[in-house]
């Protein structure tokens, strides 16, 4: 069959079915081979379209763009997929205390939204902090976003009702159709001039509205970013929060959940921390029709918070990270290293119609399951949540890893699936965690193969940042680089103002200009597996255990809390 196929289409087609580590030793191995294929832009989107997921190439990726481009792109995305190697690089200090309008904050929110044309947002908001601002930092899109200087913005949002308060919850970004969609007719500006509007959205939904862990919230609100330009290159912007009504049953209130979008239409929310402890219950919104629908799962994990989820395309599932039990992130409960698959059968064809199934309910075919990958070797018997008692850390169900010898954890390894790490699903079969753990709370980072459901170990270089949990990071796909902000640090008590950028593809020698950096930076002491141990990961002493003089330093922490807001 090969055989019949001009001469370019048959070494195309055998580089299609070759890892990516390899493609580049077969386009080298002989002169013939190189000619036909590393002067074709087609061949290096093809290869570009396999290795990103997507279903077929983004908007502004046209296929006959120079082949020395996409080349370079492939090799980025390669880069970054394999997790072999990353490089921590320390935003300038001086330039986050005089002059960045985010100070140092916790449990906050941030996403990657379109920006107008040939740039990218990246939102920063809310958080335990009395800053109601939206700030927006704007970058070139693509390969160039190293060699430009990355902007900001703070806006003062409008909002359809009065603002709120909160913190823990989630920021999820819409797609760009749906957001144009949404907003075609809206937020015309009548100035003369106008070239183009951009609109980006992003669905917030749940939170605590209250200090100490209380009034957890399940109200839906959505952010909506409006950039103008006109003819005299000038630009305008501006931000609107507008609380959405939704029809259905509206799942339980709650805070550090995960919200997880799938086909770019249904928000899957699992978990949570509610004031009387975590939850799993699992709840979907079709983000078209702002409409709850019934979901039942079978063999459910235990309530958790600060846990997180990626949708892994490939294999048809969700995947479930680590998080934590109890009421609190430091007082009460226990981290956990466990990774859970949710099988989401009835999904696709929901997706497929779905105008005719508004339910994935109690039968066969449509009941979504629980399975457990990796047990979990760090909760006791008894820190169990008295919202789902549940314990899985004895079970010998889990298949570890596909027998996989990395499979295993250690103490320090642990954290990085604990309480409010960072997630980031890199390519579609990496994801890799960061930080996480409420006592102590660590700096290190994993990598998770999806296709053998094995733990991966990146080589760090670059100073290492300030250990933290509940601080935000954001993935910039296309361009190699994780923004990280703010967080909680156990060992100082309180909020880190630190920024820090990640290089996904320190082998390519980019050199970032995007923000000043900090080049003689200390790298911060890694985390120990003996300070992980001692730490008891996050569990403390139980409140009734403590002492007069602790009870009431705690409370009078939380009133310094409070009055500070």
């Amino acid at each position: 069959m090969l055989l019949d196929l001009p001469e370019q289409e048959v070494w195309q087609e055998i580089a299609l079915y070759l890892p990516p580590k390899d493609v580049l030793s077969f386009v080298s191995i002989h002169r013939n081979i190189n000619n036909c294929l590393s002067s074709s832009s087609s061949f290096w989107a093809q290869l570009l379209v396999r290795d990103r997921d997507y279903e077929e190439t983004s908007e502004g990726e046209s296929t006959s763009v120079v082949a020395a481009d996409v080349r370079e792109a492939f090799l980025l995305q390669s880069f970054m997929s394999s997790l072999a190697f990353v490089k921590w690089l320390p935003v300038s200090r001086d330039m986050q205390q005089r002059q960045f309008p985010v100070k140092a904050r916790e449990g906050h929110n941030s996403c990657v939204l379109n920006g107008p044309d040939g740039f990218k947002s990246l939102v920063i908001t809310g958080g335990f902090s009395d800053d109601q601002g939206v700030t927006v930092i704007t970058l070139k899109k693509g390969l160039e976003a190293h060699n430009s200087n990355w902007g900001w913005t703070r806006l003062t949002p409008r909002f359809s009702d009065e603002p709120t308060f909160v913190y823990g919850a989630s920021l999820t970004p819409l797609p760009p159709a749906l957001s144009a969609e949404m907003e075609k007719d809206r937020f015309m500006r009548l100035r003369p001039g106008l070239l183009k509007k951009n609109v980006a959205k992003a669905v917030r939904f749940g939170g605590f509205e209250g200090g100490g862990y209380s009034g957890e919230t399940n109200e839906v609100w959505v952010l909506t970013i409006v950039d103008y330009d006109y003819e005299d290159d000038s630009l305008d912007q501006f931000a609107v929060w507008e609380k959405m009504e939704t029809q259905g049953t509206r799942p339980k209130a709650r805070a550090y959940h995960s919200a997880t979008l799938i086909h770019d239409r249904y928000l899957v929310i699992i978990g949570g921390m509610t004031h009387l402890g975590s939850c799993i219950e699992e709840s979907i919104l079709d983000i078209q029709t702002w409409k709850w629908i019934d979901l039942s799962c079978e063999g459910e994990p235990r309530g958790r918070h600060g846990h997180s989820v990626v949708w892994d395309k490939r294999r048809d599932r969700l995947v479930m990270f680590g998080g934590g039990s109890g009421t609190d992130l430091l007082r009460t409960g226990a981290d956990c290293n466990e990774v859970w698959e949710l099988k989401m059968k009835g999904i696709n064809a929901m997706h497929r119609n779905p105008a005719r199934s508004q339910s994935c309910s109690d039968n066969d075919e449509t009941m979504w399951e629980w399975s457990k990958i990796h047990k979990n070797t760090l909760s006791p018997r008894n820190n169990s949540d008295s919202v789902n008692s549940g314990d899985d850390s004895d079970s010998d169900s889990s298949r570890e890893g596909n027998n996989h010898a990395d499979s295993s954890l250690s103490p320090s390894e642990s954290l990085c699936l604990g309480r409010c790490h960072n997630a980031m699903k890199i390519s579609p079969d990496a994801v890799l965690l960061m930080f996480g753990g409420g006592r102590p709370s660590t700096n290190g980072m994993l990598g998770y193969d999806l296709a053998n459901d094995a733990f991966l170990r990146p080589n760090v270089k670059g100073p290492l940042p300030v250990p933290r949990f509940t601080g935000v990071a954001s993935f910039l796909e296309t361009e190699g680089y994780i923004l990280v902000h703010g967080g909680f640090n156990d060992a100082t008590g309180g909020a880190v103002l630190d920024m820090n950028v990640l290089d996904l593809a320190p082998s390519l020698r980019r050199h970032f200009t995007g923000f000043p950096l900090d080049e003689d930076r200390q790298s911060q002491e890694a985390v120990s597996d003996e300070a992980a141990r001692n730490g008891q990961y996050g569990a403390n002493p139980n409140p009734r255990q403590m002492s007069a003089l602790q009870r009431l330093l705690l409370a009078q922490l939380y009133e310094a809390q409070m009055n500070g807001l």
